[in-house]
Order: structure tokens, then sequence, then C-alpha cells
């Protein structure tokens, strides 16, 4: 733990203070008797008279300390420091200085708190009787929450049933159309049966459009669109060509 204790001492000067154009601080503080802070704050620098003046005048000064430190500290650890220092002209003589010394490593004392903890901790719990006070209703709304919540976990299962099952309804609605499209299109051979009896598949490939097709299986276009969508034919597309028995 970190404590500041702040030190504010004032100077007087023999002679006049213009400026102060330098300033250093020293210090030698030790814990004394275990409980206080004793020392002394050595300040040395350089000042003008006045604001016209090129000559600086030296000043070296001493100043004690001496502070004690509240008993609730374990002090044994502490290390002392600068934290802050600066200082302020009063008036023609007197000079100011503000000094906050750090004090590091300070430990509560926690014995006595402990004692309490452990006093605390050794108590037996405890527990006060209320059953007598639960109302026959109390039980009753108890119930029915609990039976409600059996329904809803009811309707919950039942609907991911019907998720569960939806997708293999949509597979076997599917397979129908699938089914249906296979009928329909065999049924259109099934007419035709009496004149072709040979169907080709054609692939289109690059350069091919339906005009060189029909030339090269010596069709029409009209007989083409029977089997086909003539309307998306690109490259790639699989063509049926119906070949006559004639």
């Amino acid at each position: 733990m970190k404590q500041i204790i702040p030190f504010v001492k004032d100077i007087d000067f023999n002679t006049k203070i213009s400026e102060i154009t330098s300033i250093a601080l020293e210090h030698n503080l030790k814990l004394e008797n275990n409980d206080s802070i004793v020392g002394t704050f050595d300040i040395s620098g350089k000042y003008k008279i006045n604001d016209v003046s090129v000559n600086e005048e030296s000043f070296e000064k001493e100043l004690n300390f001496d502070i004690t430190l509240d008993d609730k500290y374990d002090k044994s650890k502490v290390i002392f420091d600068i934290d802050n220092f600066y200082y302020e002209i009063i008036n023609d003589n007197i000079l100011r200085v503000h000094i906050d010394v750090l004090a590091n490593n300070l430990v509560y004392y926690r014995e006595e708190k402990k004692e309490e903890i452990k006093q605390e901790e050794t108590k037996e719990p405890y527990f006060e009787d209320i059953s007598n006070d639960i109302k026959e209703e109390d039980l009753r709304e108890d119930k029915k929450e609990d039976e409600n919540m059996i329904m809803e976990e009811s309707v919950l299962e039942s609907r991911t049933e019907e998720n569960k099952e939806a997708p293999e309804k949509e597979v076997r609605e599917e397979e129908n159309v699938k089914e249906e499209r296979k009928g329909d299109f065999t049924a259109s051979f099934i007419k035709t049966e009496e004149k072709y009896s040979t169907y080709k598949i054609h692939i289109i490939r690059e350069n091919e459009n339906i005009d060189t097709i029909k030339e090269k299986y010596g069709t029409t276009e009209e007989e083409l669109s029977k089997y086909n969508n003539l309307d998306s034919v690109i490259l790639g597309t699989k063509l049926i060509i119906p070949i006559s028995n004639e």
C-alpha cells in the first residue's frame, strides 16, 4: 500500500527573490522507533535578486522532517521516496516549498479482523422452520404450474416430431413428381412409337445450333420441340433426337 505525506515549509531569504533559476532537493529520511519518519530535506539552488540582474546568488537550506505513522500499519518493509516537489515565491524574501513524501509497502494489521472472520465461520447456521406457514392453496398452485409445464413440453415434442418428418415428406413428394414426369415422358414416346422406334441423345457442341442439328439428323424443328425445350438451347444442352422408321 502507498501513502502520500504532504510537507510544506516557508524559507526566509536575507535578500530579495526575483526569480529562481535552479533548484535541487535531496533527503535522508528513515524509519525510527518503528513508527516515525525522521530526517532532513536539503534544498539548494540559485536565484536572481531582480529582473534585470545577470548575476545569480546561490542558496542552501536544510529542513527537518518528523512525522509519526498510524499504528494500523505494519511499517517493517516501508520504503521512502519523493513523489512530487514544487515551489512558489510568496513575496520578496519568502520561498515556499511543497514536498510530497511517498511511503511505499505499508501493510494493514489484520489480526483482529481475521479473528472476527474465524468466529463468524464457526457459528452454526440458523434455519427458520416455515413449514407450517405453507398454505394448501400454494401447493395447489405449484401443482398447476407443474401440469402446465408438462403440457408445454408435450407440445414442443410433437412439433419437433413434425419438423423431423417434414424433410422426409418433401423427399417423397419430389420423388412422386419425378415419377409423374417420367410417366408423361414415356407416354409421349408411346404416342409416337408408330412413327419412331429409335431416339438419340445429342450434346450441343461449339458452333452448333438448331439449324445444324436439323440438317445433321434430317428432322424438323417441330419434331425436336415435341421432346425438347428449344427456348434454352446452349452449349452442353442434351437434345433427344427422334429417328424415323420410314
